[in-house]
């Protein structure tokens, strides 16, 4: 047995017991990793990719053209001050489309 390890008995309600598992469900983690990230965390987030598809789409484009910057500056040990430009651009293009996305 681990004796790294604090465990503790909770109680609850069988209708917060059914919320728990609805929520750890929608979240599609069991239900002891659902309380233990709540209670670590605060919130549990939950993003479905699916019906975000633009966003993922910029994301992938944005951090494409990131990974050729980062890829130039580690190769030559510099980076150029119009890369630094288009950085700043990526960053204003994400904080755009996430208020777009979710506000």
């Amino acid at each position: 047995m681990r004796t790294n390890r604090k465990h503790k008995v909770l109680t609850f309600t069988f209708d917060e017991w059914d919320k728990i598992e609805k929520l750890a469900d929608r979240c599609s983690m069991k239900t002891a990793t659902f309380i233990k990230t709540a209670a670590l965390k605060g919130k549990v987030f939950v993003i479905d990719l699916k019906e975000n598809h633009d966003y993922v789409v910029a994301l992938n484009r944005i951090g494409s053209n990131i990974n050729q910057i980062a890829r130039i500056a580690n190769e030559t040990g510099y980076i150029r001050p119009d890369d630094l430009a288009r950085l700043d651009e990526f960053k204003e293009e994400i904080c755009r489309t996430l208020s777009e996305t979710y506000n």
